[in-house]
């Protein structure tokens, strides 16, 4: 009963180990040798999950009260840190950065919120809540980790992930997608590149060919 495969999503930890979740279990299994191993979360079901095999980590969250997302390192599956948000119910999506120690996770209702962490350090870098937004794919960029993809059944946007020392930042920038037909957004003007609605407080609009130098 335990060694069953649902829908969720599973990942290489390394180059021959495939990891997924199943019920209260992480299970490993080595395609070279057949070999399977066991984790089991000592809290109960398993709930969002991630393995990062660059650094042979995974993540994962359990469905309590105000769950938690432990870390644990491959092949000792020894744990890491456990990182504590405000998350109340539950989290649906974890996702690892390619390149340094970072780690996205996305919780469900009441907050909805997308939180980056530093899971080396145990540190919460930054949140924003999206109120009422079910998403259904979360991933960092594999070259640059300070921009997420944000994907829902209705939208696709991009989080950049601003920086200031110590201090990090959300910014959001929606991406524009083809209608119902397919057609793609009206052609950009190229001549004035400024919408003549905005309120021109900045300046006046120019034209692409008078505008030199720094903005």
């Amino acid at each position: 009963w335990v060694q069953g495969f649902t829908n969720t999503n599973f990942s290489f930890i390394n180059n021959q180990t495939v990891c997924y979740p199943c019920g209260n279990y992480i299970l490993f299994l080595d395609i070279e040798t057949k070999k399977t191993t066991v984790l089991q979360c000592q809290t109960g079901q398993v709930g969002a999950f991630a393995a990062n095999g660059n650094s042979q980590v995974l993540a994962f969250s359990d469905r309590k009260l105000n769950p938690i997302i432990y870390i644990y390192t491959f092949p000792e599956l020894s744990q890491l840190t456990e990182l504590k948000g405000n998350a109340q119910l539950d989290y649906t999506l974890l996702a690892f950065s390619f390149t340094g120690p970072y780690l996205a996770s996305y919780s469900s209702i009441p907050e909805f919120a997308l939180s980056v962490w530093n899971w080396q350090e145990n540190i919460l870098l930054c949140s924003e809540s999206q109120p009422g937004v079910t998403v259904t794919s979360l991933s960092f960029n594999p070259m640059n980790w300070q921009q997420l993809c944000f994907v829902n059944e209705s939208s696709v946007t991009i989080w950049h992930i601003e920086r200031n020392n110590d201090e990090h930042h959300l910014k959001r920038h929606p991406v524009k997608l083809p209608d119902g037909q397919g057609s793609a957004s009206p052609h950009t003007d190229l001549f004035f590149p400024v919408s003549h609605s905005e309120d021109p407080y900045h300046g006046p609009d120019l034209p692409v060919s008078a505008i030199a130098g720094l903005v």
